[in-house]
């Protein structure tokens, strides 16, 4: 039927309508995510720092959300495997990862890794960090990281350092730390972090570079000296205990943050979200102090500041590795 002059509608206007009723309906009807369960996947153990952090976000979105927050274990590669699962789900918000330090060095230290950072999966948020300590066996005859290095380069043959594997951040701290004071130690991986700590309360390795309350508890118990911590400011907990940076290192830096990832490509809004959600639980009072009994000193930022710190983790221990010559496949 041809437009009658006197319609009130011209060719223009009905393009105009025809324009709008093509446009998809989440720009005109609220989107409602999420609808249904959300996945967390953690890429360690059950019982990972990483991983007990993932639940007690979990359960807490489970509340706000009203809908199942559930947390899927998938360890292996230093995190590689769940990072990949992760990258490869839909980028629907659906999917997160709950990702420890580990994974700003896996572009670094892997020439080939099956997903991209910042394509196939972008960071939410930064949770918290762990600061790290440096840990020598008592019969070490040292009592200051001075003292430590002296010792090592006169018996270089004599000190080993542990970590829970190649690529960790306890490895990573040793290694900069070996660079930084031109020592001869020698690295042992291990299957994990308690596996580290194990070797090192036996006298199996001399030294470690980790952090939580089961290393505070040894260290109170005397079971483990501590020599420094790795942070850039003096904990709390031990004010007359001097950083690594003021023993001779400035800018010495190796702590254990935690993170939250989504699928890359998921919309903006519903990042923004998932954000802004759970940076309102961080700031929580109650689980500030439940991350504090565990080690953890809650951080929360947002999904440029977290992406911004990661990049630069990542640069700053591919220096290390690149002059380690620890790259692996």
């Amino acid at each position: 039927m041809p437009i009658q002059k006197n319609s009130g509608i011209n060719r223009r206007q009905l393009a105009l309508v025809g324009a709008m009723s093509a446009l998809p309906c989440t720009s005109v009807f609220a989107d409602d995510f999420p609808n249904r369960p959300v996945r967390i996947i953690s890429p360690f153990s059950a019982g990972a720092t990483s991983d007990v952090l993932a639940r007690a976000i979990a359960q807490k979105l489970n509340k706000s959300w009203d809908v199942p927050v559930i947390i899927e274990n998938k360890p292996g590669g230093g995190s590689i495997m769940g990072a990949d699962l992760a990258a490869k789900s839909a980028a629907d918000g659906y999917t997160l990862l709950a990702a420890a330090a580990a994974i700003g060095v896996l572009p670094a230290l892997h020439r080939k890794l099956p997903f991209e950072l910042y394509r196939d999966l972008q960071p939410i948020t930064l949770i918290g960090t762990v600061p790290f300590m440096m840990l020598v066996h008592p019969s070490l005859p040292v009592k200051t990281v001075q003292e430590f290095i002296r010792y090592t380069r006169s018996n270089p043959e004599k000190v080993n350092f542990s970590s829970g594997g190649n690529g960790t951040i306890p490895h990573m701290g040793g290694e900069l730390l070996k660079l930084k004071a031109d020592l001869g130690m020698t690295h042992i991986p291990f299957k994990g972090g308690a596996d580290s700590l194990t070797a090192l309360l036996g006298g199996q390795v001399q030294m470690t570079i980790d952090g939580g309350p089961h290393v505070i508890n040894h260290i109170k118990n005397g079971s483990l000296r501590l020599l420094a911590v790795a942070t850039l400011q003096r904990l709390a907990e031990f004010p007359g205990v001097a950083t690594i940076a003021e023993s001779g290192f400035p800018g010495f830096e190796s702590n254990a943050w935690q993170s939250l990832w989504v699928t890359g490509g998921t919309p903006q809004a519903r990042i923004n979200k998932i954000s802004q959600d759970v940076l309102a639980i961080l700031k929580t009072a109650e689980v500030i102090e439940q991350f504090k009994k565990m080690g953890v000193v809650t951080i929360g930022s947002s999904p440029a500041e977290a992406e911004a710190f990661i990049r630069a983790e990542t640069k700053k221990w591919g220096a290390v590795i690149q002059a380690a010559d620890i790259r692996e496949g």
